[in-house]
């Protein structure tokens, strides 16, 4: 089994707009990588982290690599175990997944290794979550661009509709209000003797079905 585009993509929507500092790696949207903030014993520091989507996700939870060497009691072998993978929902979804993850390490703090601690003041890794987060407000920005573009095209074709629906609707109302009045005509001519009734039988079904029509068609308008 191999997990859809559709579900992918609705992923990745979710991530860009709830979860800022996550990319995908390489342009694979199976695998997102990012920041999160670490409370450590020294203060807070910045740790990366990669979550690899599964096959058959969502029924399956993804896997969450911690890429920054640290000591925690959630980390064994570079890898992330929480509660909310423990108690896997198809219903969850990857923002929240990353949502959990920072809750998670500022509750619990690390101990980075010693190497990592020296590095770890590296301003390079806070410039990459920023322009990680910067790209995703970019593509954001443009998604919701696009959006408002799409909406007031459609409210120009609503008002446009709109109008040409209230122009039919007159006129129909208006043959309507003709028919009625041939009708009110004719009842007098017959009851004045101007017409047989022969005649009048045959113009007033011929009328009384026109009349029918007309308002079959504004009941259905």
């Amino acid at each position: 089994m191999t997990i859809s585009d559709e579900i992918l993509s609705r992923e990745a929507q979710f991530i860009y707009e709830r979860a800022y500092g996550f990319e995908p790696k390489d342009g694979n949207l199976r695998i997102w990588k990012g920041f999160v903030p670490v409370q450590t014993y020294n203060g807070t520091k910045n740790a990366e982290i990669e979550i690899v989507i599964p096959n058959d996700f969502p029924n399956v939870p993804p896997t969450i690599y911690v890429n920054t060497p640290m000591e925690h009691p959630n980390v064994e072998d570079g890898i992330l175990s929480m509660r909310m993978l423990a108690r896997w929902r198809p219903t969850y979804h990857i923002f929240q997944v990353i949502a959990e993850v920072k809750r998670l390490f500022q509750r619990v703090r690390a101990k980075m290794v010693s190497y990592a601690e020296t590095t770890w003041e590296d301003p390079t890794s806070e410039i990459a979550m920023l322009n990680n987060q910067k790209s995703q407000l970019v593509r954001i920005l443009e998604q919701k661009k696009r959006e408002l573009a799409e909406i007031e095209r459609k409210e120009r074709s609503s008002v446009s509709e709109n109008v040409i629906a209230q122009e039919k609707s007159k006129l129909l109302e208006d043959e309507i209000l003709k028919v009625e009045n041939e009708l009110f005509a004719l009842e007098q001519q017959f009851e004045d003797y101007e017409v047989s009734s022969l005649e009048f039988a045959k113009k007033y079904h011929s009328l009384k079905k026109r009349l029918y029509l007309l308002e079959s068609q504004k009941v259905s308008s």
